[in-house]
């Protein structure tokens, strides 16, 4: 062997054997070998088996991989591609990053023609053509980018490309996307220099995305983001790369151009407004910032934010906050915060509150508060407050809730699979009494009137008190309830307010009857110095145990009743 020979294949087992040892520390996850046999079985059930047995986690955009579609499959010691293959029919491409796998439909395949590729000082130029292998046919729209140096550009509609990037010596690596193709990548043996990412991103410096961002499909993306900020995101789903700081005017005019959607900044600076894949520092948009992926620590609008994963600090929109993932931190705004999935932390808005998912933590709203699910926490508003699970505290002039265990505060509270009861009692002062009981067993929120039936002495009465049930067995309970009455003398000009704590003991019949009876105790303030024709008069009707008082009577009293439903 000559001693160039030699000098080539020794060089070639020394690029070849950082690779080598690369592999041999951490095997493929698509390499792995599985057994399995399933029939007509859902994909996604296959596809979280699948994960169980290779100990990874799969990535994809749920609206096209079809999760409800059956498969049926039976692998001995097949690769986990393999497995993919088959189930999939060749028409989606894997990433690995980390412990995930990004599944990418791409039933199609690019192909690449150089037209040019030119060192030209500290510049290289390179331009060419993108095309659908299988037609021919010249593909426009397609992004044609460089991950590492964060630069990228879109075809035309001849399905010409240029690019002009950095020239420090080495390889240049382009990648061709373009939705529903299968990526292609090509190295032309320039200068560039890499700077890898020093982040918790995978070894080539990016972090996967599940595909459902969604924020270009948004009403206000649509009207902020042009066209190829829009078609670059279906192209580049699943790439984003990160970079220390961004400084833009409006979207799409910044230090990464037509890239910005694609990178996570530590810092993100915008004169109008912003358009970045994520945050993981501080953002500051004048009027707006549009982040399709996660936002850690500090984000702050003039007028809005819409962020489209998960929030991780303190977001400060002027007039209101989106959020299409979930929020664990503080929301502050002056109209409106919405969050699509959960919210750990704190929502304040002038206006409304909306939580889809579940929550804990504080809700305050001057008009109202949402949860779609389980709530635990306080929920506090001018106006009302709903709470689809609640297991906290409702503040409000309406709290609704469909399940509670916890406390709805307010003028009217409603459990609409709570506490429903229609009672109907008679006690020492009023014959007749009607209520309607509403809440839940640790609070119930009680509306009720009652007359004295006399004519000489009438006496009518109606007012707003609040009770719990204490339960003592499955048919026994004890219910204190506390109520505030008018009670009418013959005279509205007159403040008569009686103030009543009955304790009833409740025993059960079934689900929709029961019996109480149990002692009261009895507050009484009147301003009105003696009876009316026709009616009673409340001090004559009892033994005050206050003595020395023309306005405050007391006494103890009693209640018996039924109740229905």
């Amino acid at each position: 062997m000559s001693y160039l020979s030699r000098y080539v294949f020794f060089s070639a087992m020394m690029l070849a054997l950082p690779v080598i040892c690369r592999g041999a520390i951490a095997e493929s996850i698509l390499a792995k070998n599985i057994s399995i046999h399933v029939n007509s079985m859902r994909l996604g059930t296959v596809l979280k088996t699948i994960e169980q047995k290779g100990n990874f986690t799969f990535s994809y955009n749920s609206n096209i991989v079809k999760t409800d579609s059956l498969v049926t499959i039976n692998a001995d010691n097949w690769t986990i591609k393999e497995v993919l293959d088959r189930m999939l029919l060749n028409r989606f491409e894997y990433k690995e990053t980390r412990n995930f796998v990004i599944l990418r439909y791409a039933p199609l395949q690019l192909s690449l023609t150089t037209e040019k590729a030119i060192a030209d000082g500290d510049w290289y130029n390179i331009s060419g053509f993108v095309t659908d292998e299988l037609s021919g046919k010249k593909l426009e729209h397609a992004s044609v980018y460089d991950r590492v140096l964060l630069q990228s550009t879109l075809t035309g509609k001849d399905g010409h490309f240029e690019l002009h990037l950095k020239n420090n010596g080495k390889p240049v690596t382009l990648t061709i996307s373009k939705e529903f193709y299968k990526d292609t990548t090509i190295t032309f043996l320039s200068g560039v220099t890499v700077n890898p990412s020093q982040s918790p991103f995978d070894e080539d410096g990016y972090m996967i995305s599940n595909g459902d961002d969604g924020i270009e499909n948004t009403s206000l993306g649509r009207f902020f983001l042009s066209t190829k900020q829009r078609i670059q995101a279906a192209n580049l789903r699943g790439l984003i790369a990160q970079a220390p700081f961004q400084a833009s005017a409006i979207p799409g005019v910044s230090t990464h151009g037509e890239f910005s959607g694609q990178v996570v900044n530590t810092v993100s600076l915008n004169a109008v407004g912003g358009y970045n894949a994520g945050v993981d520092g501080f953002e500051l948009g004048l009027i707006f910032n549009l982040d399709k992926g996660d936002v850690g620590a500090v984000q702050i609008a003039g007028i809005f934010n819409v962020v489209g994963r998960n929030v991780n600090g303190v977001q400060v929109g002027g007039l209101y906050n989106t959020v299409l993932g979930s929020v664990r931190g503080i929301q502050l705004s002056l109209l409106h915060n919405g969050v699509q999935r959960d919210l750990s932390g704190i929502q304040l808005s002038g206006l409304l509150n909306y939580t889809r998912g579940q929550a804990s933590g504080i809700q305050l709203a001057a008009l109202g508060n949402i949860i779609g699910q389980k709530f635990s926490g306080v929920q506090a508003a001018a106006l009302f407050n709903y709470a689809r699970n609640l297991r906290g505290v409702q503040l409000g002039l309406v709290n609704i809730a469909d399940t509670s265990s916890g406390y709805s505060i307010g003028l009217i509270n409603i459990v609409r699979y709570g506490y429903h009861k229609l009672a109907l009692s008679t006690n020492e002062i009023l014959h007749a009494n009607v209520a309607l009981k509403t809440g839940s067993k640790n609070l119930y929120t009680i509306w009720l009137g009652g007359m004295r039936v006399n004519d000489n002495s009438k006496l009518y009465a109606f007012g707003l008190g609040f009770g719990r049930e204490l339960g003592m067995g499955s048919r026994l309970s004890l219910n204190p309830e506390l109520s505030q009455q008018y009670v009418y003398q013959g005279n509205w000009a007159r403040t008569n307010m009686l103030s009543r704590l009955d304790a009833c003991l409740t025993y059960k019949f079934g689900k929709s009857f029961s019996v109480n009876a149990g002692p009261s105790l009895n507050f009484f303030y009147s301003d009105q110095r003696g009876p009316v024709n026709g009616y009673a008069y409340v001090r004559d009707l009892h033994h005050s145990f206050i003595n020395g008082s023309n306005s405050w009577s007391g006494w103890v009293g009693w209640t018996v009743g039924l109740s229905f439903f």
